[in-house]
């Protein structure tokens, strides 16, 4: 992966607040994608999430915030989603922006109800992202034990292993 790629995480959750504050201790910027402006104007002024992990600090400074998916997915090259698979295609339709040559992460649980697909099926599928640029992170750790830093396994996995290097 080029270190010059910049990340973004869509999703305002626990699993998308944990990977947030895992990028920032490592990255100058990060980019993060929310649906609550509420949450995003909390999380400027009080550098924590008021709604899920609010214990994990993240430094604001080092956040790009924003509400409108289009700017994520069109100034970002590496898109970690992190938005409960119930609400995906909701977010997903918002899109005017293109996934053409984007790195896709799914964080994301379970299957698209509206397809019955797993989440990187359907960006293959739906959206015609080579499987080679969809990647998941996972497990077996809770969002809680990442953000607190304890001691966490995490899977990231994808077909191009240079992709890995997160």
């Amino acid at each position: 992966m080029n270190k010059h790629q910049k990340i973004a995480v869509l999703g305002g959750g626990s699993w998308a607040t944990a990977i947030v504050k895992m990028l920032i201790e490592n990255l100058e910027n990060v980019g993060w994608y929310m649906r609550s402006t509420q949450s995003i104007e909390h999380i400027k002024e009080n550098d924590h999430n008021p709604r899920y992990l609010s214990s994990a600090e993240l430094d604001a400074n080092r956040l790009d915030l924003s509400d409108d998916i289009n700017y994520m997915v069109s100034n970002y090259d590496v898109l970690i989603f992190a938005i409960p698979s119930a609400f995906l295609t909701s977010e997903l339709n918002k899109l005017k922006a293109s996934l053409e040559n984007k790195t896709i992460f799914s964080a994301i649980k379970g299957i698209v109800p509206e397809t019955g697909l797993i989440v990187g099926e359907h960006f293959n599928k739906y959206f015609n992202i080579p499987l080679e640029n969809i990647g998941v992170i996972t497990g077996p750790c809770h969002a809680e034990e990442v953000a607190m830093e304890r001691l966490s396994y995490l899977t990231i996995a994808c077909q191009d292993q240079k992709k890995q290097n997160l």
